[in-house]
Order: C-alpha cells, then structure tokens, then sequence
C-alpha cells in the first residue's frame, strides 16, 4: 500500500507537471507578438491575473504560512517567473 505522504507527493508532481504547460500554453501568442513586433488585439489582463495568482500561492507556500508545500511554492515561482517574462515581452511591444 502506498503511504499518504507517497500519494501526497506523486499528486503534488503531477499537479506540477500540468501547471508547467498551462504556464507555457501562452508561447505561441508571444512568439507571435514578437515577430509581428505589435501586440495586436491581445490584452494583458490574462497575464497579470495569473501573475498575481501564483504571487499569492507562493506567499501560502512559504513554511511560516503553511509548512511542507515545497511543490507550491516551486512550481508557483516558476510561474512567476515565465508570467513577468510574457509581461516584459508584452510591455515592450505595446503601442504608445
């Protein structure tokens, strides 16, 4: 039988491995901003959304808040990361 942590941790990287790819899904949007060198019709809203959503998951994550979410804050940083990333991309390519 396997132990509640094994279970825990098996969900945990599965869980991490989906959100990986929803954190990518928007790349062929920015590819295409980037070679168009315009945002078009796009709207940031989608990407501050989520930025703000894995800032706060990384906060609930950290040990003082709740102990032993190690994969919380892993994954949500590196969501972090790639959503201030697009949002550069984004910002450097809008319109005055």
């Amino acid at each position: 039988m396997v132990s509640a942590d094994a279970a825990r941790n098996i969900v945990g990287i599965v869980g991490n491995v989906i959100s990986f790819g929803l954190f990518l899904s928007p790349v062929p949007t920015f590819w295409r901003i980037i070679k168009a060198k315009d945002v078009e019709e796009f709207k940031p809203d989608p990407y501050l959304a989520t930025l703000l959503n894995c800032m706060l998951w990384v906060f609930y994550g950290l040990p003082i808040v709740h102990p032993n979410s190690i994969l919380v804050v892993t994954i949500n940083g590196i969501g972090l990361v790639i959503e201030s990333a697009y949002l550069i991309i984004f910002f450097i390519y809008i319109s005055p």
